[in-house]
């Protein structure tokens, strides 16, 4: 945390003294009352009056024009921490890997990106000043209360430790509670999150009962509401208990100044003075259940953000990145030898805190298992093989997403685990079975792959993608909204605005996993005639289900349970009575609705 704050220290500084300075003013009133009666009213004198009445006006003015500045850093210093933090903390989730995201509940995520950060920022802009200004009105009234009156002051230091073992017993409390109360909504919002999308609301509505879906939210959403009241209870149970201590102690202060007044030990100024001094030491003593509670939330929040910071991504750049050789050809020659992987156990992957607690670890999953390929610059190998067989998993590895456990990748004789992360995925790019879009606009998700890119390059990659057509009907062009996971594009559009991303980013290697699924056959037929002459000469991997689409591919591998079992072209594995013969015998039923000699696998 230190370490944080120290580019914010000239304004954690100067938000210190004006503190400082404030709360040492409040004793002012109190000292030149004092003088007022006693050394004015009493002994009649107007001019004495007069002047410490300014003095009174000037302290008040002084306060207010003090406390105003003070608001105004804390509110700059506020501003300033949160993006500062909430940009670390982005930056730092950008880089995990997407297994930390697979495990992790998307509403938790974004509890710790909000309303953490927002927890600290309450701390050091708003707990920590007020900590500070209770301690220095307590040290300078306490210290002019022993001046006036040593016995009240002994009276009123019995009387702190009182008050402080009550907000310590508090401040255990509301740590507990506090901790579940953030779980509770961090639960709350995974739920909503998730419920409340495109695809999580056609889920709910296909498959679940809305009286049960009202359940599950009503059920969490009490428990939030059950741990905020008991989060409140608590804190008025601290200030109900701090209102006793100090009404006792008032009772107590009154009768024995009142006593002094009558017997003479006392002035009546100094009496006056005495109690206003008391109202300003309950203040800070009144404060510590609701200090030591909102310090007690902001550790928990700093603990919550420093948790994501502190843990470390699975994939990360090398110590010292090496560059690819200079680029000879379009393509990239990419050798893959002795690979194996097995997916990780959810602890290894995302933070404890931030996981389905309802979720098991089932512990590593292996997934592919001593596979080697040799993919020359310039050519285009298929792979194929039932669902499960390792191929998207083998895509993955490909842009380092995640890293083998044993074995290597090497594109242009260089290991990938020795390349810069931003080098290694310029050279390579995917376009897979399901794009994700981002909310906002065709054009702004096609200058993802080229900010740089003009209106003539973007047409010319719709253009190739068949997206022209599509173009043509929507009022507003590349302008369109796409909606939130470009849900307002089918399947098919999505797809192509996918391919045309992957040509804008002109990548010497191409994996492209299932990319015309969604595509009815003459689509499909026209948009891989047009791709033909763009992909030519770059190094392209082709996964797919559907036969007919990797025929004229010069190499074809034939996976199966996470095993390179099949290699060879399309005709010499169709004659070989193998695994790519059953798959294309499957192949040979039409798939329902599909008219003609289209021949596909079934899904």
């Amino acid at each position: 945390m230190v370490a944080f704050l120290r580019p914010f220290c000239a304004k954690v500084a100067a938000l210190t003294a004006l503190t400082v300075l404030h709360s040492a003013l409040a004793v002012v009133p109190a000292i030149a009352g004092q003088r007022l009666i006693d050394d004015g009213v009493v002994r009649g004198d107007a001019r004495t009056v007069w002047l410490l009445g300014a003095v009174l006006v000037a302290a008040g003015v002084c306060q207010g024009l003090l406390a105003l500045a003070a608001m105004r850093f804390s509110t700059a210093l506020g501003a300033d921490m949160v993006c500062a933090l909430r940009a670390e903390m982005y930056a730092h989730l950008l880089r995990q890997s997407p297994g930390f995201f697979t495990w992790a509940r998307t509403g938790a995520v974004v509890s710790r990106l909000d309303g953490d950060v927002t927890g600290i920022e309450r701390v050091v802009t708003t707990t920590l000043p007020s900590a500070v200004g209770a301690l220095v009105t307590l040290t300078t009234a306490l210290a002019a209360t022993v001046v006036l009156e040593w016995r009240l002051a002994l009276t009123i230091l019995i009387l702190a430790p009182a008050m402080y073992l009550l907000a310590s017993w508090f401040g255990k409390a509301l740590k507990t509670v506090g901790r579940h109360r953030m779980e509770a909504q961090a639960e709350l919002n995974s739920l909503v999150a998730e419920r409340l999308t495109p695809g999580g609301i056609e889920l709910v509505q296909l498959f679940s009962e809305p009286g049960r879906e009202i359940s599950a939210f009503a059920a969490r959403s009490g428990r939030a509401r059950n741990l905020a009241v008991r989060h409140s209870a608590l804190e008025g149970g601290a200030h109900a208990s701090m209102i006793c201590l100090m009404t006792g102690t008032t009772a107590a202060a009154y009768v024995v100044a009142g006593n002094g007044v009558m017997t003479g030990s006392l002035s009546l100024g100094t009496m006056v003075a005495l109690l206003t001094l008391l109202a300003r030491l309950y203040g800070p003593l009144a404060s510590l259940p609701s200090l030591k509670a909102d310090i007690v939330a902001g550790q928990l929040s700093m603990a919550r953000v420093w948790e994501v910071l502190d843990f470390l991504p699975l994939v990360t750049d090398p110590l010292h990145p090496l560059d690819l050789p200079a680029r000879r050809a379009q393509g990239a020659h990419v050798a893959i030898s002795g690979l194996s992987f097995a997916y990780p156990p959810k602890r290894a992957a995302v933070l404890e805190s931030l996981a389905d607690s309802s979720e098991q670890d089932q512990g590593p999953r292996t997934v592919l298992k001593g596979i080697s390929i040799d993919i020359p610059a310039g050519t285009t190998v298929a792979i194929v093989g039932p669902s499960g067989s390792g191929k998207t998993t083998l895509s993955r590895l490909l842009l380092r997403t995640w890293d083998p456990g044993a074995g290597s990748i090497r594109i242009d004789g260089v290991d990938l685990r020795d390349l810069r992360l931003s080098a290694l995925r310029s050279v390579i790019g995917v376009v897979p079975q399901e794009p994700y879009l981002l909310q906002g606009t065709i054009r702004a998700n096609l200058l993802l792959a080229d900010p740089g890119a003009g209106e003539r390059e973007l047409l010319a990659a719709c253009r190739t993608a068949q997206l022209l057509p599509l173009l043509a009907r929507l009022p507003e062009g590349l302008d369109t909204l796409v909606g939130g996971r470009g849900t307002r594009l089918s399947g098919g559009e999505r797809q192509r605005l996918s391919i045309a991303r992957l040509l804008l980013q002109q990548p010497r290697v191409i994996v492209m996993d299932e990319a015309t699924s969604h595509l009815d056959p003459r689509t499909e037929r026209e948009l891989r005639h047009a791709l033909t002459h763009v992909l030519h000469g770059r190094t392209c991997i082709l996964i797919a289900h559907r036969l007919e689409t990797v025929r004229d591919a010069d190499l074809i591998l034939v996976m199966e349970e996470g095993r390179v079992v099949e290699t060879g072209t399309h005709d010499i594995l169709a004659r070989s009575q193998g695994a790519y013969a059953k798959l294309l015998g499957q192949g040979s039923r039409p798939r329902c609705g599909v008219q003609g000699n289209e021949r596909r696998l079934p899904c």
